[in-house]
């Protein structure tokens, strides 16, 4: 076997799941709101949007996880971090079972 086909097979199988992925992500929105564009330019870069929907979280709990992926490599400015984590916050954040 050729030294560089485990590696061809690699890039076919990952582009294939990204593109896999973005479809599934393409299904799912985001509310309207603002910080909805900074969510999808700075996050969407590593996953799909299914991934930030999935789970509800209080502020702080997706003001950790936005500095998680910040220290996995998300590039943002102060204004930026504010934006997202406000957005976040606000619109995919627990609902209250009353309503």
């Amino acid at each position: 076997m050729p030294r560089f086909l485990p590696g061809l097979m690699f890039v076919v199988c990952s582009l294939s799941g990204a593109l896999a992925a973005a479809a599934v992500s393409q299904a799912i929105s985001l509310p309207d709101a603002a910080g909805k564009e900074q969510v999808l330019g700075a996050c969407t870069r590593c996953h799909g949007v299914d991934v930030i929907v999935a789970q509800p979280r209080s502020p702080d709990q997706w003001a950790e996880v936005v500095s998680v992926m910040v220290g996995h490599g998300a590039a943002l400015t102060d204004d930026e971090y504010d934006k997202i984590v406000t957005y976040l916050s606000t619109n995919l954040a627990p609902r209250d079972p009353a309503d």
